[in-house]
């Protein structure tokens, strides 16, 4: 059997058996810094909001320089328009990080709000029986957290950025990590 991207199971264990301690050095890594960022959630927020801003103005820079290369396109006037939304929303983000993470904060509630009503939906139709457990608790989950920043916003604006980064990079550590060592047992001499 082959999947979407051509590889076959075999070739997937062999790759992931082969990158073992590149998968294991990169979850140890997420889950210090999940870690950091859980204990000191104030400067990951602000660490977090201001990469967020370079990027948007790293993003718009790129943009006009296209819009600018490519000046007969229609939709030249449309991406400069863009490219300058882009920049001005950065640069205001980078002059007062903690008005940006207030911003971000809510925009975090409502899509965490609509993200479970949403899981919730599907998790009581037709199409998520097969997963309705999962779904209906992903969407009580996600209702409670959009409601919970709601409720403290805009105090809790200065924590709740870095705590979810820092919450999102723990797991997600601990996950490479435990398919290193999945890949590690199965690569292991039985005994």
């Amino acid at each position: 059997m082959v999947n979407a991207e051509g590889v076959t199971p075999e070739q997937l264990t062999e790759v992931l058996k082969k990158s073992s301690g590149l998968l294991l050095a990169v979850g140890i890594l997420q889950v210090v810094l999940g870690a950091a960022a859980i204990l000191v959630p104030q400067v990951a927020t602000v660490v977090g909001v201001e990469v967020l801003a370079v990027m948007l103005c790293v993003s718009a820079v790129a943009q006009g320089f296209l819009a600018i290369r490519i000046s007969g396109w229609k939709g030249t006037s449309l991406l400069a328009v863009a490219a300058l939304a882009s920049l001005a929303v950065g640069i205001l983000i980078l002059a007062d990080p903690l008005e940006g993470a207030v911003a971000i904060t809510l925009l975090v509630a409502i899509s965490c709000g609509v993200e479970g009503v949403s899981r919730l939906i599907l998790g009581l139709s037709e199409a998520g029986a097969n997963s309705r457990g999962g779904l209906l608790i992903s969407g009580v989950a996600g209702i409670l957290v959009s409601g919970l920043l709601i409720v403290q916003w805009p105090e809790d604006s200065v924590w709740a950025i870095g705590l979810l980064m820092g919450v999102n990079l723990l797991m997600g550590g601990a996950a490479l990590a435990g398919v290193a060592m999945a890949a590690r047992r199965e690569s292991a001499p039985a005994n």
